[in-house]
């Protein structure tokens, strides 16, 4: 589950309730000390209280309590919840139904409000449509005795035939078609999570914004805990380690039978000598050292002696091996300024494995760096600010542009990259792996660059409705050089038409500009698939033929499911298969117009 919505109140520095949407990627952006930080970790303290405690300086006004409501949506979520619920609501007894008022416009909203500091919330709740009426309410947590007694009081009946008349299920359904027959209305109210919903909710990962200063510690923290985990697993029935504790137990016991026999000498009523080895595995691993050696180094060097930046960049380069690690697991990861204490290059290689990470995982970040804030979807961006408390504005609260406009004027964002007098032309692509892609295919196909390339600046923005994509094209709307967009057509998710429009707005507005649209959905509709056989040695001819509009994530999925051997395959920007093809391969996939259109441009 993902978190697609959450209101907080009385928490840190907000005074009143204030309700923030979330994305599968999310920036917050605001100056300092405006209570960006208060989000990720009233996010943190909800997901898991007991890691990320409360205490008395969270409470904004210690009259108050601290509610956080939180929103979540998945992709099956009935099924989710009808686990969890099925053990107290049967199918019988109305467990759809029940669904059907829990999930709320497709997603389920809990509350959790704390009083004091402690341990655990005071109170957990869910949202559900009910009536509002007390005699009507929450029918499925009532006895069977309870419906029986609603049905006489208000004379509904029901019809003497058919199977399961007197089931709690018909009993609810001659209810709920009475309450309707009488309009009596329903509203959203909060119960109590008699269901333990909230046991079903992600784990939560914090990166503090000092992370990288104390990152040596906090691995080997991490990693022993890890350990620990490992040899607990192994010390069950029939596990590695309890054999090996059985064996040595085995060996000291034959001993012991030994030096019995010597005692008897000396002591002849003794009966049994016992030798119980007590085996802590735990106690194996005290610590954890990591060292760097690099091109020059005559050894390798202890990771606390090297500075902040390489800390940070070991601590982001574990965090995509646990979030890999951890694929499948429901996990939401909060990040506290990122760019922390990392140079702008490095900065973009960040972002898009943030970008890969939110795929299957929630990323929920805190940044003042325009790289960050820049290329992150606008409806995906917070802006806080603080007046008489902390308060947060998105996209949705005075318009597209006007919000755009305030994030400019508070944070002075400008475009993140600056022209130079000898570029001619600049071309708009999506990302840094457009770019890359479009290089590869100036190298293979025309024997050129684009990257790197004295005439051309390439600039990728994002996406068509990102913060960049109005920033950075707007800017140079006056600047006399060649513009060009290249975007994907998107078929797979039938934007083809959306796409179009774009293109054809951009040449439109743009005196020197021109557009192309991919014909292929996207770029990973370029793979050829002998690259993907030769580049993970699978069986020839295995491995299908992708079309213009297919969901090549959804297809290499699949494909993992089928075949053993390709567990290890990367589903989306696989540059190792695009390295690995051939100039023959590319002319195979390549379409002319989009040659063509390049070619112009490196020409």
């Amino acid at each position: 589950m993902k978190i697609s919505k959450i209101e907080i109140f009385n928490y840190r520095g907000i005074k009143e309730a204030q309700e923030i949407p979330l994305s599968d990627f999310s920036s917050i952006v605001g100056k300092n000390d405006s209570g960006k930080s208060i989000i990720l970790n009233a996010i943190a303290s909800f997901l898991n209280l007991k890691e990320y405690p409360i205490t008395n300086s969270d409470f904004n006004s210690q009259e108050n309590p601290i509610e956080i409501s939180c929103t979540f949506r998945s992709e099956n979520l009935s099924e989710i919840l009808a686990s969890k619920i099925k053990s107290k609501i049967k199918k019988i007894d109305g467990l759809d139904e029940f669904l059907t008022d829990l999930i709320i416009d497709g997603q389920i909203t809990i509350k959790k409000t704390i009083n004091t500091p402690k341990k655990s919330f005071d109170y957990e709740q869910i949202l559900i449509t009910d009536y509002d009426s007390d005699d009507f309410a929450f029918l499925y947590g009532k006895a069977d005795e309870e419906l029986t007694n609603i049905l006489n009081n208000f004379k509904i009946t029901i019809p003497v035939q058919g199977t399961g008349r007197n089931s709690k299920l018909e009993k609810i359904k001659r209810i709920k078609e009475y309450c309707s027959s009488k309009g009596i209305k329903k509203s959203a109210k909060f119960i109590n999570d008699d269901y333990k919903i909230c046991s079903l909710l992600p784990d939560v990962e914090l990166f503090k914004a000092d992370y990288g200063l104390e990152a040596d510690t906090k691995f080997k923290s991490n990693s022993v805990s890890e350990i620990i985990e490992y040899l607990d697993q192994e010390c069950q029935v029939e596990k590695k380690l309890a054999i090996v504790e059985y064996e040595i137990a085995s060996e000291m016991q034959k001993e012991a039978q030994s030096v019995k026999k010597y005692m008897n000498d000396y002591v002849s009523n003794l009966k049994k000598v016992e030798i119980i080895p007590t085996i802590v595995w735990k106690d194996a691993i005290k610590s954890v050292d990591v060292s760097f050696q690099f091109d020059g180094d005559l050894k390798p060097i202890p990771m606390s002696h090297k500075g902040a930046g390489y800390r940070r960049l070991f601590m982001v380069a574990r965090f995509r091996y646990l979030a890999e690690k951890n694929k499948g697991l429901n996990i939401v990861y909060l990040i506290e300024e990122p760019e922390t204490f990392l140079h702008p290059s490095a900065q973009n290689d960040l972002l898009n494995a943030f970008r890969d990470l939110s795929e299957d995982k929630q990323v929920i970040i805190t940044t003042h760096s325009p790289v960050f804030a820049g290329a992150t979807n606008i409806e995906s961006v917070i802006l806080c600010k603080k007046y008489y408390g902390s308060t947060y504005e998105h996209y949705g609260t005075n318009g597209r542009e006007a919000f755009i406009d305030n994030i400019v004027k508070e944070l002075g964002i400008k475009p993140s990259y600056n022209l130079r007098d000898c570029h001619e032309k600049i071309v708009f692509v999506e990302s840094h792996n457009d770019a890359r892609f479009y290089n590869l295919i100036c190298q293979c196909l025309i024997g050129k660059n684009i990257l790197n390339n004295k005439k051309v600046l390439v600039l990728p923005f994002g996406g068509g409705e990102d913060i960049d994509s109005f920033l950075n094209i707007d800017y140079f709307d006056n600047s006399g050089r060649d513009l060009y967009l290249i975007i994907d057509s998107d078929k797979h998710q039938d934007k083809l038409e959306k796409q179009t429009q774009r293109a054809t707005n951009f040449q439109s507005i743009k005196p020197k500009g021109k557009s192309y649209v991919l014909k292929k959905s996207c770029l990973e509709n370029y793979y050829h698939h002998r690259a993907f056989e030769l580049t993970y040695g699978l069986p020839e001819n295995s491995f299908p033929i992708i079309d213009d509009k297919e969901n090549v994530k959804m297809i290499i999925k699949k494909y993992k499911i089928d075949n053993i051997l390709a567990q290890n395959i990367k589903e989306k920007n696989n540059f190792d298969v695009f390295e690995a093809m051939t100039k023959e391969e590319w002319e195979e996939v390549i379409e002319d117009k989009l040659l063509e259109f390049i070619k112009e441009i490196v020409q």
